[in-house]
């Protein structure tokens, strides 16, 4: 391999990089979108609910009880009369359950029986719809343990009182999560795009042929393009981790040079993936489609970004062990929340370079050495 042809060949691409300045809109304009899209537009926190109450028994027990809810942090309680009101303003969306307190609710606590209460949610939002079921049997549940206390004349400060500590995220915040794994979809998407269309260009322009009746080799060609855009790449990189950082603030406890090299080894899978697509497709516009249906929906799919995997079905589940963005969500959330895991970068680390070695043998075979091949 001649050294010499790389560089300048190498000094070719960057040329036609800053000539062509949409590579520099996907390598630092769409990160940009796609960063503000995940840190504003995606939030797993939970956040105050709005609830009606119905109270038919309109006792002090269910008084108290409906107090207990309004005190909760989580609900934003509100009074309706009847059923029919709390179930207009339910599927018009104003709020996300009701609960009712039939009129004989205190009669069969007093009893000794068992005292309903109706809880009624907007099931078409399963999360939100058990976070208000669940919302609500925690209030009623606090209220009732308060009330055995003092039953018993046991002082509150006499009970167990469990302190409950997060590690990794005290915060909860699902921004600290979601921003740092949102980088394996905004890479996947910048690599794979922005090596979709280099190869493809050059057969559109014309320039290929010339390239193919030149003494460069395939490997010598190939090399050039993966040194040019793994740079224009690893500032993208650099460019997204200064935002998340800096801008949004998200707390980092890992190492920055591991960091980079993580994030150097997963953008060799989108840039070999893309150039794979190029050699396949001589065509800017399919190249562009596939490339970010490729690189889009298993990243968001398949990562664990989104969608827990074990939860998955099995086959699914096996389905996103060949997917590289599984691997770096992973690996660069350890290192931003937990710190170096030694265990968990190793492994992660060792499928990406392998998943890159394999994109580049496929690169190889399917790029053109001669005019009689095309």
């Amino acid at each position: 391999m001649n050294y010499n042809i790389v560089k300048v060949f190498t000094i070719k691409e960057f040329k036609q990089i800053l000539r062509d300045i949409s590579s520099i809109l996907i390598a630092f304009f769409l990160p940009l979108i796609l960063l503000f899209l995940f840190g504003f537009g995606i939030n797993f926190d939970t956040n105050t609910v709005k609830i009606g109450v119905i109270n038919e028994d309109n006792t002090p027990l269910s008084r108290d009880i409906i107090q207990s809810l309004i005190n909760s942090r989580y609900l934003d309680v509100s009074f309706q009369k009847t059923q029919n009101e709390a179930s207009k303003l339910l599927s018009g969306g104003k709020i996300r359950g009701y609960v009712t307190f039939p009129n004989n609710f205190s009669v069969e606590y007093k009893k000794n029986k068992t005292a309903k209460i109706q809880i009624i949610t907007d099931g078409t939002e399963p999360n939100t719809a058990k976070f208000v079921s669940s919302y609500v049997k925690g209030s009623i549940q606090s209220y009732l343990d308060y009330k055995a206390n003092e039953v018993k004349n046991i002082s509150p400060k006499e009970n167990i009182n469990p302190i409950v500590r997060s590690w990794y995220n005290p915060a909860l915040k699902s921004t600290y999560f979601v921003l740092p794994g949102s980088l394996a979809i905004i890479m996947t998407m910048t690599g794979t795009v922005l090596t979709a269309l280099v190869i493809a260009r050059e057969w559109e322009r014309g320039t290929m042929e010339a390239l193919l009746t030149t003494e460069i080799t395939k490997e010598e060609f190939v090399l050039s393009k993966y040194i040019a855009y793994f740079i224009l790449g690893f500032l993208s990189i650099v460019f997204c981790l200064f935002v998340i950082i800096v801008f949004f603030r998200v707390p980092f406890y890992g190492s920055y040079i591991i960091l980079l090299i993580v994030s150097s080894l997963f953008m060799l899978n989108g840039i070999g993936m893309g150039l794979l697509i190029s050699t396949v497709f001589k065509d800017q516009f399919t190249s562009s489609q596939i490339a970010g249906t490729v690189g889009f929906m298993p990243s968001m799919m398949l990562s664990g970004l989104i969608y827990e995997i074990d939860s998955m079905p099995p086959f699914i589940r096996a389905l996103s062990y060949i997917i590289p963005a599984k691997y770096y969500v992973s690996a660069i959330t350890s290192l931003f929340l937990s710190g170096v895991v030694v265990k968990t970068l190793i492994l992660n680390s060792l499928y990406m370079l392998l998943f890159s070695f394999v994109m580049y043998i496929l690169v190889l075979k399917n790029t053109k050495e001669r005019i009689e091949e095309c």
